[in-house]
């Protein structure tokens, strides 16, 4: 009977695994298939023309914008994220308010990004009469990355030497001093890492923009202008059923950046760089190609 058990547990492991690869392959598979005829350098570097607007031109604007809405809003979540996040672990000593404060993030979490959106147009755009754009679009994103950010920090804080910590209160060292100068400078690398992926999770958004700041024909001109992003292009596409090989291809470029985050994002996690240094350092490949340029030089010297 145990070994029936077992046996049916790996047997719905494998068909979850297969499930997912499978689904994951299908999807990027579909989208390849009917996106990459479209991606040319002209897409990528004119903005949308024709009648109606989108069925020629490209996408040049909406890259932009998209990487500009991504940087605020990484900068916005990471700052509010990392300072929320030592408050919590750091510097509140009462059980009642770090359940509250964690509950507060949980619910924050689980807010649909729209709420969100509609938040940020009901306080910013209509009380304090700031205009649909770039800022109050990346200050929606970033409302809704934050709580992401903050709980992988928190995370951080709970998993730093307790040793080190225990010892600079022995030492009399300030909090703030020993944030500054022991722990953050040590998680600095994941949190950049935690801040790439908030941003990859931001950039794919599209319902906080539709109320916020995103004009199908923008161009990025300043912050307080409004601005476009490739989500909201491929969403303009499909809602009026044009072009639809464009928003394919929309959609291809889109994942395309969302692959490179997530790749940059492991790399600076694991310090696969820094790894790679190493091994070429203790190999002396610098050393070897060095004679070999040297080699092929006087060779082309001699002749």
């Amino acid at each position: 009977m145990i070994r029936f058990k077992d046996n049916l547990i790996k047997i719905f492991s494998f068909i979850s695994i297969f499930i997912v690869i499978s689904t994951i392959f299908l999807i990027f598979s579909f989208i390849f298939y009917n996106g990459v005829s479209g991606i040319n350098l002209k897409f990528l570097t004119e903005n949308p023309k024709g009648m109606p607007l989108g069925v020629e031109g490209g996408i040049n604007n909406a890259i932009i914008g998209s990487f500009l809405l991504m940087i605020l809003s990484m900068f916005f979540s990471t700052l509010l994220g990392i300072c929320f996040a030592i408050y919590n672990k750091i510097f509140c000593k009462s059980k009642i308010v770090k359940t509250f404060l964690s509950f507060l993030i949980q619910c924050i979490s689980s807010i649909p990004s729209i709420i969100i959106g509609l938040f940020v147009y009901g306080f910013f755009i209509v009380t304090l009469n700031i205009p649909k754009s770039l800022f109050t679009a990346s200050i929606a994103l970033s409302l809704m990355v934050f709580p992401f950010v903050e709980l992988n920090v928190e995370k951080l804080i709970e998993e730093f030497d307790k040793t080190c910590i225990r010892d600079s209160y022995s030492l009399g060292i300030d909090k703030i001093y020993m944030c500054r100068k022991l722990i953050l400078p040590i998680i600095s690398n994941k949190i950049l890492s935690i801040s790439i992926l908030a941003g990859s999770y931001a950039i794919g958004a599209t319902a906080p923009l539709l109320l916020t700041g995103v004009v199908f024909m923008a161009k990025p001109s300043g912050l307080l202008k409004p601005i476009m992003a490739l989500p909201f292009h491929l969403h303009m596409l499909l809602s009026q059923s044009v072009a639809t090989e464009k928003a394919y291809a929309t959609a291809m470029v889109l994942i395309g950046v969302l692959i490179v985050l997530n790749l940059l994002s492991e790399i600076i996690m694991r310090n696969i760089g820094g790894k790679i240094v190493e091994y070429i350092r203790n190999k002396n490949v610098i050393i070897y190609l060095s004679t070999v340029f040297k080699k092929i030089n006087k060779f082309f010297s001699k002749k």
